[in-house]
């Protein structure tokens, strides 16, 4: 029934492109000329009854599985989808390194129980980057830290020493922030503790980051528990001491080289100029990947199948590419950015897609109030796909591989989903292919090369380079500067 109606939904989406595309745009500087339309057109059936990106995320998550940074299974992935961008014909296939202080990766499941006042087993798990537990595992009383304040956590730090830590989100207060989350964390690891045991979601499940930005080792073993498992230790700690034991063991690599994917499609008429096209390539656990980000990367390779597929380049050059640690900070983007500075200027616009399979509904602006007249010119294009939607909401400006080129005001978009069915499994064990609706995926992958095809094809640039001033200004009205100053002072932006 599903490949029944396909025909006919794409002949009602063609059909609304050309009503739509009578409309004139009054205004806008960026503008869709008559040919691209056409070609939009051929790129959204062609995605739509013929796309790949439902294989291209079954290959990932069900034969490569989870891709943590740098592990054997990134680097099956970095080959597969080399071999992909090759075998689509496209221009200077290739991969970029960049160095990463340790990789990380479980030997194995973590163990651990409460010991005292009551025998209990709890539902654990190492924190991504966290150290190996001593032989025997790592035992000690547990002392609960309330508050990350500088002054309450300063009160505790005799408190703290030789014990082990257990920290839950009461910690971070209700306006926490990047810089007091982790700044909250590097004082308590000055404190000494033994080990520290992070609190994660009901049901015993993970929903776990790196112990720390920038893909280095925790000073200490630091583990996540079950959200009822942290509220018994609390309840139990009312009454006295609690003593609790765990062991985990973790491979760690030193200085390892991790290649980002590049292919291209070269421009027609401006070759110079790039539309950048990405998503990240490396994945998290217990899951396969296969939401964030099996789809991302199924998007990339889909659209550059599509527009390839046309035979007809646009006029600027669209770079596909896939970058690793993403998970870690931003790594392999960060480290692209710096390693092309001297590019930048010639980058018209970066899309990323990172928030699951969910029906695109637009893109976000990440605050750049400037690009929506764009966006508005291209809104022929995309209301048939039911995508033409604009978000100002820019909650996830350092949360993906746009940031780096955002906060040096190169334009920048990332595909607005809706997160409600992404988010309960996003770093989890549901996070599985069996969570990908194929038509959802299908209709996001086509919004995504259609856009990208629209803003090459341009004779108009997107939007405008905004100076690191006039970005940090549009940072500070969201309440964002904060947090951008201390992930630059601590190396992880640019």
């Amino acid at each position: 029934m599903r490949w029944y109606l396909w025909p006919c939904l794409t002949f009602l989406l063609l059909g609304a492109v050309l009503v739509a595309a009578q409309t004139s745009v009054p205004g806008a500087s960026f503008n869709v000329l008559p040919q691209t339309r056409d070609a939009a057109q051929q790129i959204i059936g062609d995605s739509i009854l013929n796309g790949k990106a439902y294989e291209y995320d079954a290959h990932l998550a069900d034969l490569i599985g989870p891709r943590l940074t740098g592990s054997s299974n990134y680097m099956r992935a970095v080959e597969w989808t080399e071999q992909q961008f090759k075998e689509l014909g496209l221009a200077n296939v290739h991969t970029e390194d960049w160095t990463i202080p340790a990789t990380w990766e479980p030997e194995g499941p973590a163990s651990g129980r409460i010991i005292e006042p009551v025998a209990h087993p709890l539902h654990i798990y190492s924190v991504g980057w966290s150290p190996s537990t001593p032989p025997g595992g790592v035992q000690g009383e547990v002392v609960y830290v309330p508050s990350f304040l500088p002054e309450a956590l300063d009160s505790q730090k005799a408190q703290l020493k030789g014990k082990i830590a257990l920290v839950d989100s009461a910690s971070y207060g209700e306006k926490y922030s990047i810089a007091s989350v982790y700044e909250g964390f590097g004082r308590l690891h000055s404190f000494s503790p033994t080990a520290i045991l992070t609190t994660g979601i009901a049901g015993g499940g993970e929903s776990v980051i790196a112990a720390g930005l920038g893909g280095t080792v925790s000073s200490v073993p630091e583990a996540q528990v079950g959200r009822e498992d942290s509220l018994l230790i609390k309840r139990l700690l009312e009454q006295g001491h609690v003593i609790v034991q765990f062991s985990m063991a973790n491979t760690i690599g030193k200085d390892v080289k991790v290649p980002n994917v590049i292919a291209e499609i070269r421009g027609s008429e401006f070759p110079n100029e790039v539309v950048i096209v990405g998503a990240h390539l490396d994945s998290w656990l217990p899951g396969t990947g296969a939401q964030d980000n099996g789809t991302g990367v199924a998007s990339v390779l889909e659209a550059a199948r599509a527009i390839q597929a046309l035979h007809r380049a646009p006029r600027r050059t669209i770079r596909f590419m896939l970058f690793g640690g993403e998970e870690e900070g931003l790594l392999g983007s960060v480290a692209y950015v710096r390693q092309h500075l001297a590019e930048l200027p010639t980058i018209d616009a970066v899309l990323v897609t990172d928030s699951g399979s969910e029906p695109a509904k637009g893109w976000y602006l990440m605050g750049r109030e400037d690009e929506k007249g764009a966006i508005v010119a291209m809104k022929p294009l995309l209301a048939g796909l039911g995508a033409d939607g604009v978000s100002s909401d820019n909650g996830f400006i350092f949360q993906s591989d746009h940031s780096p080129f955002d906060v040096l005001g190169v334009p920048s978009l990332v595909l607005w989903n809706d997160m409600d069915k992404y988010m309960p499994l996003h770093h989890k064990a549901g996070d599985t292919f069996d969570s990908v609706v194929e038509k959802d995926l299908a209709q996001g992958a086509a919004v995504v090369a259609v856009t990208a095809y629209a803003i090459a094809d341009s004779k108009d640039p997107f939007a405008a380079h905004l100076s690191r001033a006039e970005m940090q200004s549009i940072l500070q009205k969201a309440a964002l500067l904060d947090g951008y100053n201390y992930l630059k002072s601590v190396g992880m932006l640019p």
